[in-house]
């Protein structure tokens, strides 16, 4: 039971591609998330602040 590697071998490269893939692509989901809400704030409160005169 214990002593097959090339089973338990392939088992693990399997698991670790299904695992790895998927969360790469959620982190760049979360980053560009993240990068859209930072530059709309940015937008908003530019708005938001009255311009200068000059």
């Amino acid at each position: 039971m214990y002593n097959n590697p090339p089973i338990g071998g392939v088992a693990a490269g399997f698991g670790g591609a299904a695992l790895t893939a998927p969360f790469v692509g959620w982190n760049a989901l979360w980053i560009a998330l993240g990068l859209f809400t930072l530059v709309s704030a940015a937008v908003a409160v530019k708005r938001i602040i009255p311009k200068r005169e000059s």
